[in-house]
């Protein structure tokens, strides 16, 4: 059975999805922490100044696995079928008309053909010029490769047309603006994602394009589909959250790009629905407290992802055994909670649901995962 700790270790790496966190990232003792290896296998990602990688979709699999059982493939037999499952939704979705089939077609060739899913995106946004997803992708993939030669305001404006109400796309335009020296428009960009009514980072969405992409391209079970679709829409690129590094960077000499981060930073802490943008939002008030001086704020937003920290770790102990319902129900249901209270709502889903249903594991089993 395919399992959510190698989806993380796939997507580890493949390397696609990476973020600044201002603080570390608890993993639960029995779980090796993959962001050593993301590093070496990821230079540029940290010469490009980042303090801390983390691979959010590697923490967000620890709720969904426990030990290894015998008989499972191994990592790399997995990481072969996740390639194998990439390139059929390519083959088989890339050829279509429809707006969804070429997107997903495009970011399974996003990391070996940025060039191709260029060409792609294109295709899905004229078939729907209103797909924030799409406009979404293409602005940051025009951000990533210099063979785009899209007018960057025509991109920013397109996807503020399609996703206007959503924090996130307002951080994508202020990061775009950065790259063209315009930093008052990217001020003002920030100040507008502060300000929107939600800050969705469509996590839940691209799972759902997955698990529809892979019934069409693919004869897996619901419940395997579903495991599928997990790992494929955690591995979708998005750079947003390097924003934060920006912030650090024109924060300390500006009260106003301070005062616009440290606004950004409660809307992620408050309003956003994963638990790296919750995190990166207290971080990122730490840092702008701290800059502006404000000893007894900054050790408050410190208090506070400490604690942050303490009971999400708690509960990823508590749902670490999920695969073993080997429920697609569940699975939806899990998504179906993500997409309207948010990823520690799932979580605790979870968490009742083992509890209502697998017996308790022994306290050999229970305190590590066996040596093979």
């Amino acid at each position: 059975m395919a399992r959510y700790l190698t989806i993380g270790a796939v997507l580890v790496a493949i390397g696609l999805s990476a973020a600044l966190l201002l603080f570390p990232q608890p993993v639960p003792d029995n779980v090796s922490e993959p962001v050593e290896n993301s590093r070496a296998q990821n230079p540029d990602l940290v010469t490009a100044g980042l303090d801390e990688i983390g691979i959010q979709s590697a923490r967000r699999s620890l709720t969904l696995d426990a030990c290894r059982q015998p008989g499972e493939k191994s990592e790399e037999e997995l990481m072969a079928e996740y390639e194998a499952q990439a390139e059929q939704m390519r083959r088989v979705l890339g050829s279509s008309s429809d707006a969804e089939h070429l997107l997903v077609a495009a970011l399974v060739s996003w990391r070996k053909s940025p060039e191709e899913a260029l060409l792609l995106l294109r295709r899905a946004e004229s078939a729907d010029p209103n797909n924030a997803l799409v406009a979404s992708q293409l602005l940051e993939l025009c951000l990533e490769i210099d063979s785009c030669n899209r007018a960057r305001p025509e991109l920013e404006r397109n996807l503020i047309n399609a996703d206007k109400a959503n924090g996130m796309a307002w951080v994508t335009v202020a990061r775009s603006r950065l790259a063209r020296f315009d930093d008052a428009g990217a001020l003002a960009a920030l100040r507008e994602a502060a300000a929107a009514p939600a800050m969705e980072d469509h996590f839940a969405d691209h799972v759902l394009l997955f698990e529809r992409s892979l019934a069409a391209a693919s004869d897996l079970s619901p419940f395997d589909r579903n495991v599928a679709a997990f790992g494929h829409g955690a591995a979708v690129f998005t750079a947003s959250f390097l924003i934060t590094r920006d912030c650090d960077e024109r924060a300390r000499n500006s009260a106003e790009w301070r005062d616009a981060c440290l606004r950004l930073g409660e809307r992620f802490e408050h309003s956003g629905y994963t638990i790296l943008t919750q995190g990166v939002g207290m971080g990122l008030q730490a840092k702008m407290y701290e800059y502006g001086g404000d000893t007894r704020a900054h050790q408050a937003a410190e208090r506070r992802y400490q604690k942050f920290r303490d009971d999400w770790t708690t509960l990823a102990s508590q749902t670490v055994r999920a695969m073993e319902l080997e429920d697609a129900t569940v699975q939806r249901r899990y998504l179906d909670t993500f997409a309207a209270s948010g990823e520690i709502a799932a979580m605790q889903y979870l968490a009742e649901e083992i509890e209502a249903r697998l017996p308790e594991l022994d306290e050999k089993r229970d305190s590590a995962c066996p040596t093979p």
